[in-house]
């Protein structure tokens, strides 16, 4: 069994590569397609949840 902190920390890794991937990926577009982006709604809670810096 794992202990509550092994999980938290393998948690809080997932979500800071989870955040880098995401960041990485609306970066990578051009200021269109960000703003495209950044309008779909589940998009925009994704990148929330995970602390995504766009605009909007």
């Amino acid at each position: 069994m794992i202990s509550k902190e092994k999980l938290t920390e393998n948690v809080g890794k997932v979500k800071s590569e989870t955040k880098a991937a995401l960041q990485t990926m609306y970066d990578a577009l051009n200021q269109g397609q960000q703003k495209k982006i950044a309008q779909v709604p589940e998009v925009k809670a994704l990148f929330d949840r995970y602390g995504v810096a766009y605009r909007e």
